[in-house]
């Protein structure tokens, strides 16, 4: 477990400043009481008391981990936003109606595979009030019959390797799926994914609610107990987020070696796919522009390895001249600040439109459902596909596919 400061006057900010160019918060608002400096200098000025003051300032954060970067005192920043809304009466600024409805939605992952099933569709979910629980990750939904369930258990636990689907691609886009099993095939490699998996518990987190996102790793460690090998995950979020689980726990928890031997083994997607996938020969090139999910590039090799493996399966990479930029969903933050979270969306894909790609492409369920969403709301016809799903094709360019 990552140790925090014990009270607010141990937050030993340097107050220099460094967080704010690179917050894309700040940047959108131009508050610095909305940068990580301001949030620390109200942790360490204030008492610990929660105030409405304290909430709003603490919704207004995406946790994409660009100010942790840049910290000279290298401050667990996310960590420390993540413990001050566990304490506070109504995180994020959501009704108790709302954090309930969406902890249930989260929690409960065959809840959210029978609305799926039923075949509620994308306009019936635009369609819901802006106040509704339910759009907490039921925003975009593929059209679907009930006759197409979706098979869970791939051979025995014995396999080759495991996937963690994430609940994107398990309930909300299922041909992420079978685009990741057919590329795992294409490896010569048996995936196997557990039906007792459950949502990773980030969005849990990332709300301040530390002790359902403890039972939801409890869940996800148990549900790979029985297997051997990597445990490849098709979202950067996720992946991001099962690989720190060993800092939901102290050392002294007997889950906390449990944690570290489970996060030992997860690979990310561009990262396994780019060891093991074999050349791929195109007959025409598109143009790809890759959306950098914030889950990844801050990580290590995590802005190169997308990249190898677009250019190794034989797409044209299209980069912007001003590097890449957070598309503004956030996890949840997409709710609690719509406005702010529009305008940064604007920005990237600003951006992303204006290298006039073929496709859009990104492997962060959170990134994928804002760019699709955003981009229909812009009018714009251009696809936003995960990366599995344009991997899997051998050849786009025949015919005017439907990727998702």
């Amino acid at each position: 477990m990552i140790k925090l400061p014990q009270d607010n006057s141990e937050i030993n900010c340097a107050k220099c400043g460094a967080c704010a160019p690179v917050c894309p918060v700040f940047e959108a608002e131009g508050r610095d009481s909305l940068t990580a400096r301001g949030r620390m200098h109200l942790l360490s000025a204030s008492s610990n008391r929660p105030s409405a003051l304290l909430a709003d300032m603490f919704s207004r954060c995406l946790l994409c981990g660009a100010c942790e970067q840049v910290c000279s005192r290298q401050l667990p920043i996310t960590q420390i936003i993540a413990h001050v809304r566990s304490r506070l009466p109504q995180p994020l600024n959501l009704s108790k109606l709302q954090q309930t409805t969406a902890c249930i939605v989260l929690g409960m992952p065959a809840l959210v595979e029978v609305l799926v099933k039923a075949g509620i569709g994308l306009r019936r979910i635009y369609s819901l009030p802006q106040d509704s629980g339910l759009r907490l990750k039921l925003a975009l939904l593929e059209e679907r019959t009930p006759a197409a369930p979706l098979p869970l258990e791939f051979s025995h636990p014995q396999t080759d390797c495991s996937y963690f689907t994430g609940c994107f691609a398990r309930h909300l886009q299922p041909s992420i799926v079978t685009a990741t099993t057919n590329l795992l095939k294409e490896c010569k490699l048996t995936p196997y994914i557990s039906a007792d998996q459950c949502c990773c518990g980030l969005a849990a987190w990332s709300s301040g609610r530390l002790e359902q996102a403890r039972e939801l790793a409890k869940r996800n460690i148990e549900a790979f107990r029985e297997t051997k090998g990597p445990i490849l995950t098709s979202c950067a979020s996720c992946s991001a987020h099962l690989l720190a689980y060993p800092d939901l726990f102290a050392e002294s928890d007997p889950w906390w070696a449990r944690a570290k031997a489970f996060a030992a083994r997860v690979r990310e997607f561009t990262e396994f796919f780019n060891e093991h996938l074999p050349n791929f020969t195109r007959s025409c090139r598109l143009q790809i522009f890759y959306h950098d999910p914030c889950h990844l590039r801050f990580r290590k090799n995590g802005m190169t390895t997308p990249r190898q493996l677009l250019k190794k399966t034989g797409y044209s990479i299209l980069e912007p001249k001003d590097g890449p930029h957070c598309c503004g969903q956030g996890g949840l933050f997409h709710l609690t600040c719509p406005d702010t979270s529009a305008k940064i969306f604007a920005k990237s894909s600003l951006q992303a439109l204006a290298a006039n790609p073929d496709y859009i492409t990104s492997t962060c369920s959170g990134c994928l459902i804002q760019y699709q969403q955003g981009l229909v709301a812009q009018n714009k016809k251009i696809q936003v596909v995960h990366l599995a799903i344009l991997l899997n094709f051998s050849n786009p360019c025949t015919t005017n596919h439907v990727l998702y």
